[in-house]
């Protein structure tokens, strides 16, 4: 039996193996090595090799594989449909906020550990949700490897520090999105709570949503950050930039994750 540690270590290499930028630079070089002994071939690979380093570089690509990942969470809600929520006889019991990365930085005041943007976008759109309707807040997430300090920590503080927020519960144990359900679950039926609106990224809302089904919970999606439906497009989203990257680097790891997940429940 592998152990969660192992588990989460072997996943992010591979990520950092085979998503951008490193896979399509492993075709690049797989051309050029080819290439020795077969020109035509070996050229044909790295070229494809730098297409898609290009491609997986520009919003355009980044948005178009994100949209159809962000459809599957369903509508955002706004205050008429949260309200109408809170009315129903089954009404959600709690909001979970997930976590999306802390960062570290030892020159920062008054804190050096502060969200990630994602994890931010979760926190501001998880307080208005809580204004809205009233209900207590958990927030989850566990220490990365080499920090001190957990998500969940990090998430409350800005939560009730800055956003006027009080969060009831912090779990600050879990590693991925799959031990966030189960560790948030425990909290939860400890207080006899099942349904929960939960708040995550659009994109990683399926996935999370099929994580806490799992751990026993009723989630109700409160999906927030849809990048794939553009405000306005033009031809600049088809040139190579950082918010390109990180746009495909975000699905593509959705992808992969929803992969791994499958991969690890069939072993």
């Amino acid at each position: 039996m592998v152990s969660p540690e192992l588990a989460l270590a072997l996943k992010r290499t591979l990520e950092l193996l085979l998503l951008p930028p490193a896979g399509p630079l492993w075709l690049v070089l797989l051309g050029l090595w080819i290439g020795r002994s077969r020109a035509a071939t070996g050229r044909a690979i790295a070229v494809l090799g730098v297409a898609l380093a290009v491609a997986l570089s520009t919003q355009g690509v980044g948005r178009r594989l994100a949209a159809p990942l962000e459809r599957e969470a369903g509508p955002a809600l706004d205050e008429a449909s949260l309200r109408a929520l809170m009315a129903r006889s089954d009404a959600p019991q709690a909001i979970v906020i997930l976590g999306g990365g802390v960062r570290s930085d030892r020159h920062a005041r008054p804190e050096r550990y502060r969200p990630h943007p994602r994890t931010l976008e979760r926190l501001l759109h998880g307080a208005w949700v809580a204004r809205v309707t009233g209900l207590p807040v958990l927030v989850s997430g566990g220490a990365p490897s080499g920090h001190e300090v957990s998500e969940a920590a990090v998430m409350k503080r800005v939560l009730e520090t800055q956003l006027a927020t009080r969060v009831r519960w912090a779990e600050d144990r879990s590693l991925d999105t799959g031990e966030n359900a189960q560790r948030s679950a425990e909290l939860l039926r400890a207080d006899k709570r099942r349904r929960v609106l939960l708040v995550t990224h659009a994109v990683h809302m399926r996935r999370a949503r099929a994580a806490f089904e799992k751990a026993g919970l009723e989630p109700v999606p409160a999906p927030t950050g849809f990048f794939g439906t553009p405000v306005h497009s033009d031809w600049l989203e088809w040139l190579p930039s950082a918010d390109g990257a990180a746009m495909n680097w975000v699905a593509l790891h959705e992808i992969a994750g929803r992969l791994w997940y499958r991969l690890r429940e069939s072993v």
